[in-house]
């Protein structure tokens, strides 16, 4: 904690941190798919002076992670004509 915090207090700002996404080619190797980490959604507070981190709670929409199924072509039933 710096002096700025000790006297006035926490400049806290919200951050979200989320899996990263990777592309990775087929074996064919002209073709990307993506690939999500197993990471959960992280919220928290920090301050911007000192990198103090306080956690804050899950979020509405953090269940509504992509899947692999909803990204790749022809992993959803397309509608026929």
């Amino acid at each position: 904690m710096n002096l700025f915090c000790r006297l006035f207090g926490h400049t806290w700002v919200p951050e979200t941190r989320v899996p990263s996404t990777r592309w990775n080619t087929t074996k064919a190797g002209h073709t990307l798919t993506p690939t999500f980490g197993e990471e959960q959604v992280q919220h928290l507070e920090v301050c911007r002076r000192c990198g103090e981190e306080v956690p804050a709670g899950p979020r509405k929409h953090d269940a509504d992670r992509p899947t692999v199924l909803a990204e790749a072509p022809g992993g959803e039933e397309e509608e026929e004509a």
